[in-house]
Formats: structure tokens, C-alpha cells, sequence
């Protein structure tokens, strides 16, 4: 039987090695710990970079959304302009037309006039000479009073309506003042 000296020691040495177990769990308790808290301090690092990162690309994208905006307001001005440059072509074209067909129509006119005109004033000439000249005379005469008071013109044919000019409207695109946001900065571990 072993002695109460050997069972004492035996104890001991079992509270020597349970204190000893114990002071390793504590130990790797804190190491763990440590490790706990360095990781979560990552993760906040990771964290706070992610959010900075989504406000900056929200913010930018924001910036180039009012880009845009005013690019299509422009992109509008110049399809109004080119509306307005087709009117005043197509309105061009129908005056040349219009003139073209009346002065067509004139000169025709013109032509058989004048041939019709020197056919009678030849023959009148000859039928009649002192009636001729009485007629030249007076023809004179009518001429001076002319450049005293000349007669009323015709009015002119009135031209198409103009067609509306565009009002350009400037849209300043809003979001320019935009910059990134700082680079976070580490948070000390422990």
C-alpha cells in the first residue's frame, strides 16, 4: 500500500499538471482573443473601404447621370435647329418655285406682248403718222409727271412665316463639385 507521502504526491503532481493545463488554456484563450479582435479590427478596415468605395462610385456615377442630362439637353437644341434649318429649306424651295413658275409665265407673256405690241405700233404709225406723234408727246409728258409724283407700287407678295428658332436653354449639369471620398485610415489593432 502506497504511503500518504506517495499519495500526496501524486496529488500534487495532478494539481501541478492541472494547474498547468490550465495556465495553457488561459494562454490560448488570450492568443485567441487577440486573434478575435485583430480580425475584427480587419474587418472594420474592410468595412469602412467597401463603404467609402460604394459612396464613391455612387457619387460618380451620380456626376456622370447629370453628364449625360445635359448632353441630351444639347443633343435636343440641335435637333431643333436642324427642325428650323429644314423649314426655312423647304419654305426656300417654294418661293424658287413659285418664282420660277411666274417668271416663266411672264417672259411667255412678255414675248407675245412685245411681238403683238410692235405689230400694232407699226401699223398705226403708218395709218396713222400725226396721231403718232401726238401719242409721243403725250407719252413725254406723262413721263415728267411721273418722276414729279410717281404712281402707287403694287404690293408685294407677302413670304411664308418665318419658322421658330429654337431657344437654347443651358442645363449645367449638377454633381461636378463631386470628389472622392479619403482613403480610410487604419484603425490600430488591439
Amino acid at each position: 500500500m502506497p504511503s500518504i507521502q506517495d499519495v500526496a504526491d501524486q496529488i500534487n503532481a495532478r494539481l501541478d499538471q492541472i494547474q498547468t493545463n490550465t495556465s495553457n488554456t488561459a494562454q490560448n484563450t488570450a492568443d485567441i482573443r487577440n486573434e478575435l479582435v485583430q480580425t475584427n479590427n480587419r474587418l472594420n478596415q474592410v468595412n469602412n473601404t467597401l463603404t467609402n468605395g460604394f459612396a464613391n462610385l455612387s457619387q460618380g456615377l451620380f456626376a456622370l447621370l447629370h453628364v449625360q442630362i445635359a448632353a441630351l439637353g444639347l443633343l435636343d437644341h440641335n435637333r431643333q435647329q436642324n427642325d428650323t434649318i429644314i423649314c426655312e429649306l423647304a419654305n426656300s424651295n417654294d418661293l424658287l418655285c413659285n418664282i420660277m413658275r411666274k417668271l416663266g409665265r411672264q417672259v411667255r407673256l412678255s414675248e407675245e406682248t412685245l411681238k403683238f405690241v410692235e405689230e400694232t405700233t407699226g401699223i398705226l404709225e403708218r395709218v396713222h403718222c400725226c396721231e403718232a406723234i401726238d401719242y409721243h408727246r403725250h407719252k413725254e409728258l406723262v413721263e415728267k409727271m411721273e418722276e414729279c409724283c410717281p404712281p402707287e407700287r403694287t404690293p408685294e407678295e407677302p413670304c411664308p412665316q418665318r419658322c421658330p428658332v429654337p431657344v437654347f436653354r443651358d442645363r449645367q449639369p449638377t454633381g461636378q463639385d463631386w470628389r472622392p471620398l479619403p482613403t480610410p485610415s487604419r484603425q490600430p489593432e488591439g
